[in-house]
């Protein structure tokens, strides 16, 4: 009778860890990408990590912390220049599934350009300041 129970165990430990695994190398991946940036490259991110100004929603009510995207509009030796998205949302699940979406109805604000250096990019990775990086593919 306790075939069962060890079973399912057993699937469900291989199932966390094929999960794990799945993370691990999506993490690699962001980091490779945050080491060597290109112009273009998105950072999900809390917005507010990073900006000097605070972002509102609707209402005009603070946004504390405020999530959206940033992209990558000029790199150097010593780090990226980076411009946030218009809009910002408390949720962080919305800037996911904004770098998972259509990135052609996303707009920037030029207004305020942000140097990041790069040890601060990888940083703020691992602090969870930024966490998903995608580079847009050419067409």
């Amino acid at each position: 009778m306790m075939r069962r129970p060890t079973r399912l165990l057993t699937a469900l430990l291989a199932l966390s860890g094929l999960v794990l695994l799945g993370a691990c190398q999506h993490a690699d991946a962001d980091m490779a990408l945050l080491e060597s940036p290109a112009v273009g490259d998105i950072y999900a991110a809390q917005l507010s990590g990073f900006s000097r100004h605070p972002f509102t929603d609707d209402a005009r009510k603070p946004i504390d912390p405020a999530y959206g995207l940033m992209q990558v509009v000029s790199t150097d030796p010593d780090g990226v220049v980076v411009v946030t998205q218009n809009t910002a949302s408390a949720e962080k699940s919305l800037s996911h599934d904004d770098i998972r979406g259509d990135l052609a109805d996303i707009e920037f604000d030029e207004g305020e350009q942000i140097a990041i250096g790069g040890a601060e990019l990888v940083r703020a990775h691992a602090d969870g300041l930024i966490f998903a990086v995608k580079r847009p593919t050419e067409k």
